[in-house]
């Protein structure tokens, strides 16, 4: 419980890439994209999804 503490973790929002308005959503809030990344969500479908931290 303590290292969880100290390492502060906090939420992670990903939101598929080709959701313009989820996207927009997130940015007019001022969330920090932290990242974009390919998600494998079946062995046959992989989308591309932004990360942003939730507010913290």
């Amino acid at each position: 419980m303590w290292e969880a503490r100290e390492r502060a973790p906090h939420p992670v929002l990903d939101v598929a890439a080709s959701d313009p308005s989820a996207v927009a959503l997130h940015e007019r809030l001022g969330r920090e994209r932290l990242a974009t990344v390919e998600q494998r969500w079946s062995p046959e479908h992989t989308v591309t999804v932004h990360c942003y931290a939730a507010a913290g």
